[in-house]
């Protein structure tokens, strides 16, 4: 079989441009780096809040910073994240979620709280090994219970369950699109400008692949914890700069932070 040259042309450029069934899928090409580049943007930076929080993986952060772009700019998480995604715009959900966004006005990004990151890390681990799914812990125990425990606000506090992939924007999308019996109060948290913190964790579930909680709290109220017995375990609401003392209680050497993860510092 002969090729003329302006045919081996033709397969030349189609090759050095890259252009073929791979950019038609653009599952393929947005993947988490490129989620990652819309939040190195100038514009977008100041919106990826948990970019320096040393204790969540790549994927937490991503999440956190996915809620805050579709918090504050819900337009620019139409035209930046959900278009190239490839969602299945074919669902009812998708249309209910677009209506949403665009009635959605603009607020603050949510901050990182380590106390919050904690409650829903142990709620994440609690519902991976024991299989089960949901709010209350295994013991019984109701998340505004769970969150109080950490994050002792004496104000809201509201939570976000997930099951699935693991992947940021299937779990923010998975939210945001209302699905579940939840749905719409799951979409409701993420966007409303009454919660203010944030703490996200991502762990694996032994029936379901992976499981997300996503935990929120209002300002806490200053005076109703003003009185409240401090522990050198724990950490308060307002959260500790990383290398910083938690208490100073101790008399030999300095509680940090990172003794919550078995070293000290002498």
């Amino acid at each position: 079989m002969r090729l003329s040259g302006h045919f081996l042309l033709v397969i030349f450029f189609f090759l050095a441009t890259g252009r073929g069934v791979v950019e038609a899928n653009p599952k393929v090409v947005f993947n988490k780096a490129g989620i990652q580049n819309i939040f190195n943007a100038p514009r977008y930076s100041g919106l990826n809040t948990a970019a320096k929080e040393f204790y969540l993986s790549q994927e937490e952060k991503l999440v956190v910073a996915l809620c805050n772009l579709a918090r504050y700019d819900a337009q620019a998480f139409i035209r930046e994240v959900i278009i190239p995604s490839g969602a299945d715009t074919s669902a009812p959900e998708f249309s209910r979620m677009l209506k949403t966004l665009r009635q959605h006005k603009s607020t603050f990004p949510l901050m990182p709280a380590f106390s919050l990151y904690k409650s829903s890390l142990v709620h994440a681990r609690d519902m991976g090994m024991s299989g089960q799914a949901g709010h209350n812990s295994s013991d019984g125990k109701s998340f505004s219970e769970r969150i109080q425990q950490y994050f002792p606000s004496h104000t809201t506090v509201a939570e976000n369950y997930y099951q699935g992939g693991g992947e940021p924007l299937d779990i923010v999308l998975s939210f945001l699109m209302e699905k579940g019996e939840n749905g719409k109060e799951y979409s409701t948290n993420i966007l409303s400008d009454k919660l203010h913190y944030i703490g996200v964790s991502i762990q694996p579930h032994r029936k379901n692949c992976n499981n997300a909680v996503l935990d929120f709290a209002q300002k806490p109220n200053i005076a109703a914890t003003r009185n409240r017995k401090k522990d050198d375990m724990e950490v308060y609401w307002k959260d500790c700069p990383k290398g910083t003392k938690v208490s100073s209680r101790r008399k030999s050497g300095s509680f940090f932070l990172s003794s919550i993860f078995g070293r000290r510092r002498k």
